[in-house]
């Protein structure tokens, strides 16, 4: 298997975690009593506890060892600073306009790293990336509007919230390249969920009283975790290092895919033609970057 398949599975399994999570996310606020600060901080603090864990397992080293270089303490703290930001910015557009609106702003994320490449690098787009990244647009937005236009309320608010959204989560695909290089993605990405974790609980309380833990809120709480967070951020990060994080990316626009997927499958929503469009557009996007190329290999970043 070449790195660039390797990189593009990594990334696409990445989003259908995501939209697993969406899901069981929303079992949690409709049929137990979660809400959504709360829920954040708890899925920041046990990720980051799971990952660590996975990481002294599988190292049978100590967690705190690769903090002996301060660059290490640095990046991963920025890193779990940005992942919690990425959160807050989401909620904030949704709380000023809807989850359309924020979900369309937050689909433009490629372009933000693109655009750091193209500044910082001197790399221009490839053709093929521009086609994948308007495939990735369209298909969001078809999944995101089901074809009714007239929801999204795009007001100043909204839109910078949702932009914000997307500039920390191409912040967070970019900066921790190097320090996943010296010490591993499980280290880095078990450390900044919990450190964002933690900072969250000195603004909101982890546990509500109206939330409801029955063996069904458990078991969609552990999947939140386990899958819709340790494995997909493991995933989406490890994809960086054989693929460009433009790229991976893009290939994050399977998480709305996968999550209307999952909703008709089990919570009996619909799903109509421009559902149905969208889904095809995103699934093309995957093929076009999966499909093997004639050209050198590319040099690393």
């Amino acid at each position: 298997m070449s790195n660039s398949l390797k990189g593009v599975l990594l990334a696409s399994f990445a989003g259908w975690c995501w939209g697993s999570m969406a899901v069981c996310a929303q079992y949690l606020f409709n049929s137990c009593g979660f809400v959504s600060s709360d829920l954040t901080t708890l899925r920041l603090f046990g990720s980051g506890v799971c990952l660590l864990l996975l990481y002294a397992i599988s190292t049978k080293s100590n967690i705190f060892a690769p903090f002996k270089d301060f660059r290490n303490l640095r990046d991963v703290v920025v890193y779990g600073i940005g992942v919690l930001l990425i959160q807050w910015t989401f909620f904030k557009a949704i709380s000023v306009s809807n989850a359309g609106t924020a979900a369309i702003m937050v689909g433009f994320g490629p372009l933000f790293i693109i655009f750091y490449f193209v500044l910082t690098k001197g790399r221009k787009p490839s053709l093929k990336e521009i086609i994948c990244l308007a495939l990735a647009l369209v298909g969001v937005f078809l999944l995101v509007s089901k074809g009714n236009f007239q929801i999204f309320d795009l007001s100043w608010a909204g839109v910078l919230w949702g932009l914000a959204s997307a500039a920390f989560g191409a912040f967070c695909t970019v900066q921790p390249k190097q320090v996943i290089e010296r010490a591993g993605v499980s280290f880095v990405v078990g450390w900044g969920m919990l450190i964002g974790g933690l900072i969250a609980m000195c603004f909101t309380s982890p546990f509500n009283d109206n939330a409801q833990w029955t063996i069904p809120a458990i078991l969609a709480y552990a999947q939140i975790v386990l899958f819709g967070t340790v494995a997909a951020f493991w995933c989406y990060l490890k994809s960086t290092e054989f693929v460009l994080p433009s790229i991976s990316a893009i290939l994050g626009s399977f998480e709305p895919f996968s999550a209307v997927l999952l909703s008709v499958i089990f919570l009996n929503s619909s799903f109509n033609t421009y559902e149905l469009i969208g889904g095809t557009a995103i699934v093309a996007n995957m093929i076009i970057l999966a499909w093997p190329q004639k050209t050198q290999p590319r040099k690393t970043i």
